[in-house]
């Protein structure tokens, strides 16, 4: 009797440690690589794996290895906002702090998913980055605004010091020489421009 309740206790352990599957509106739907369900399918496939292993160790290992004290794929993180620029009567550029002289290390093409609650309902948005891959310290997002747009309200209530709840990162472009599509040319455009913010 006494082995079966341990056997009960051990299986509902083993269920809290089960990775939650992401609701359908947590997906960009951009065709991210990866995308927050293949995180899932990523994760589950490690608990089945340490689940038949009847090793939880297994779990923390891979947690280990993952993580990145800036962003988290599966969790938002919340940013605190220290500057804004307004651009156009629409369009605003927005810093976000990073802890320390830290960097968000974005490959080209990758981008993060901001959350924002408006009215109670809770909305997601994906944004790239516009500072530099290895700028330390911040990070900055150009946000346009809509009439309409959820987002766009949640976007104009911010002020400088409110935080922001971002996860990621995203897609990308992965580029390796002399591989994939043939091609017999290659241009690298770079732009450099300095902006003083407000």
């Amino acid at each position: 009797m006494m082995e079966e309740k341990e056997e009960g206790d051990d299986e509902e352990a083993w269920l809290q440690l089960r990775p939650t599957e992401p609701l359908p509106a947590q997906c960009c739907g951009g065709g991210c690589k990866p995308c927050v369900f293949d995180i899932y399918y990523q994760e589950l496939a490690w608990w089945e794996k340490a689940q038949a292993k009847k090793d939880k160790s297994l779990l923390w290992r891979k947690k280990e290895e993952q993580r990145r004290p800036e962003l988290s794929l599966e969790t938002f993180r919340a940013f605190s906002i220290s500057a804004m620029e307004q651009l156009t009567d629409d369009t605003c550029r927005v810093r976000f702090a990073l802890p320390g002289n830290t960097q968000l290390g974005l490959s080209p093409g990758q981008h993060l998913i901001l959350r924002g609650t408006v009215d109670g309902l809770e909305i997601q948005r994906a944004y790239t980055p516009i500072s530099h891959g290895n700028t330390e310290g911040y990070f900055e997002v150009l946000i346009k605004c809509y009439e309409t747009g959820l987002m766009s309200q949640y976007v104009k209530s911010w002020k400088v010091g409110d935080a922001a709840f971002w996860r990621g990162p995203f897609g990308g472009f992965p580029y390796r020489a002399n591989q994939g599509a043939q091609r017999s040319e290659i241009i690298c455009i770079k732009l450099e421009e300095t902006w003083g913010l407000i």
